[in-house]
């Protein structure tokens, strides 16, 4: 599962990876960059952010039964993902090669650049890894940022919005307005058995679920569209699109 930031792999895919725990499956976590650009209001040093913030996806693999040494941490920048995609390809297909997953987990195609540029940089890379090695693996897309739009969250977004409110109207045009996901999204995991877990799992990335300093610039997942947005990841359905790679 490659996940653009720690977080990614539990609001997408953590109740996936549960069951696929749960059914004795081998899966690894690859964090595509460090999470030290987290929207903070510099209430703390980007290296103590960095810290942190790998300290919270260990916790949270362990709730979603991922060991220590089967979570990646390729430490690229956050936020200018895309300025390192030669090597991170690299990277990514030595970790293939070694791995040799049958299925991969990567972002929606349809992630939005302006919300989600190390989303979009992230599977730009994998794909690119993948070519490189040329064995044929299952591909699962998960959106994330993609669900910020109408009318999955209200398109007014108040005065002093996270995303503003033009971003979620561009954002609606480009998914048609929902009737991309409907297209695209046709596969989905039943996890209403470990909803629970994945609710604990996400807990443990603090940082980004509590406003551990006591300040308004400290900002929430809850926060973003009055809550709209992260409640979407609550849902007893996880979804995705399917591909085989290399393409036919």
């Amino acid at each position: 599962m490659f996940s653009p930031h720690p977080d990614d792999e539990c609001l997408a895919c953590g109740g996936t990876i549960l069951r696929k725990k749960r059914a004795g499956v081998s899966v690894k976590i690859v964090h595509m960059t460090d999470g030290q650009a987290a929207v903070h209001g510099n209430l703390m040093t980007r290296r103590e952010l960095k810290e942190r913030r790998r300290k919270e996806a260990l916790n949270a693999a362990t709730v979603l039964g991922v060991v220590e040494s089967d979570t990646y941490f390729l430490d690229y920048e956050d936020g200018r993902l895309s300025e390192y995609s030669a090597v991170a390809a690299q990277r990514v297909s030595q970790i293939l090669e070694l791995e040799r997953p049958e299925e991969v987990f990567i972002p929606y195609a349809h992630e939005p650049v302006s919300l989600a540029a190390d989303h979009v940089a992230t599977t730009k890379i994998i794909n690119a890894a993948l070519l490189h090695i040329g064995r044929r693996v299952i591909v699962w897309e998960y959106p994330v940022w993609f669900w910020m739009h109408w009318p999955w969250v209200a398109v007014w977004q108040g005065g002093r919005p996270i995303v503003k409110t033009r971003a979620v109207v561009s954002n609606s045009f480009e998914a048609l307005f929902g009737a991309r996901a409907l297209a695209d999204l046709r596969y989905s995991v039943d996890i209403s058995d470990v909803l629970d877990l994945k609710r604990a799992a996400l807990a443990q990335h603090r940082s980004q679920m509590e406003q551990i300093i006591s300040d308004p610039r400290w900002l929430t997942l809850g926060q973003i569209a009055n809550g709209e947005f992260l409640a979407l990841f609550y849902h007893q359905r996880e979804f995705f699109r399917r591909s085989e790679f290399p393409l036919n």
